[in-house]
């Protein structure tokens, strides 16, 4: 509470701050929970919040085919950062907070960081604001909309906004983690028909990028030498790599720890999967339905003649079995 007094005082923005164990031993001992070590924590100030004008409610459509409104705002400054755009998350939320086109909005950000709309100032409506509707048709593709709990989804595979995402996803540092490969360099890729899916990817030839605009020989065999070194993958991160809904990291390392192959995975049975620790039946199920899908077996089946996947041979202790 002494900090947050004296934050405005200091010449840089701070948004917290961390206590630690100040002992590298005990630090060790002590362990981690998923990403967060038991040895230190984060105490966030109360974020700092604007007032703004939502211009338009847009939607984005994700590599799940999930379509997100996201609202676009006057450009605002909170916390020293210039804020345009907020997620409205889905339907559910635009009615909870009631929120209209051209309404004024209190915006903070989410730990500091993330763009959240926190509240309408209805008292300022002038009438002229507009309600929003989900759209019945995805607006990328003009696809089936269905609804998955509170979320609206694009269910056409080939849907271009799902698989631009699912690209992104597909280099990221929690997959293949290939290095360079950023959204403008597969959005050039994607347009200029160099690629259609991830698998392309492992194709790629110095002399396809160089006529792109922002590559040059040198950067084209940066890239390449890239993707390249991703041809030898861990199972955890080949598995995060595909996409599958409700996967994340831990669930991709417990599904790589007890099935030990991408064989066995692909062959389990739906009660198989569901009998991993922490994963339940409506991930199982996504799990299952993903591998016995004909269009993610094409997928599956290009990745695996170009890339070699690296199993961990990993054995754990028997002594607590059962």
């Amino acid at each position: 509470h002494s900090l947050e007094k004296l934050r405005e005082r200091r010449a840089y923005n701070i948004d917290g701050l961390v206590v630690s164990v100040n002992d590298n031993e005990l630090f060790k001992k002590l362990g981690v929970v998923g990403k967060a070590p038991r040895g230190s924590i984060a105490y966030k100030f109360a974020p700092e919040e604007s007032t703004t004008i939502v211009e338009n409610i847009m939607i984005q459509v994700g590599r799940t085919g999930a379509l997100t409104p996201v609202a676009h705002l006057k450009p605002v400054s909170i916390g020293g950062v210039m804020v345009s755009r907020a997620t409205l998350h889905n339907e559910d939320e635009i009615e909870r907070l009631g929120i209209k086109i051209g309404d004024t909005v209190i915006v903070g950000r989410a730990g500091d960081v993330i763009p959240d709309i926190r509240s309408v100032l209805k008292k300022l409506r002038t009438g002229k604001e507009k309600a929003f509707r989900m759209p019945v048709h995805c607006p990328v593709c003009k696809g089936k909309i269905v609804k998955d709990g509170a979320i609206h989804r694009c269910i056409n595979k080939m849907c271009p906004a799902q698989k631009r995402a699912h690209l992104y996803h597909f280099a990221s540092k929690v997959a293949f983690d290939i290095d360079g490969l950023g959204p403008k360099i597969i959005a050039a890729l994607l347009d200029n028909g160099l690629i259609q899916d991830a698998s392309d990817l492992f194709d790629l030839r110095e002399g396809d990028l160089v006529p792109l605009e922002r590559f040059g020989e040198k950067s084209a065999e940066n890239l390449v030498h890239a993707i390249h070194e991703r041809r030898k993958i861990d199972f955890p991160r080949f598995l995060m790599g595909l996409g599958i809904l409700h996967v994340g990291e831990e669930t991709a390392r417990d599904i790589a720890e007890y099935f030990g192959s991408i064989e066995k995975l692909e062959h389990a049975s739906k009660e198989e999967i569901e009998s991993i620790p922490q994963v339940g039946d409506v991930v199982a199920e996504s799990i299952f339905g993903w591998f016995h899908d004909p269009y993610h077996k094409s997928i599956l089946k290009k990745l695996r003649e170009r890339v070699v996947i690296a199993h961990e041979a990993k054995k754990k202790g028997t002594k607590l079995k059962g």
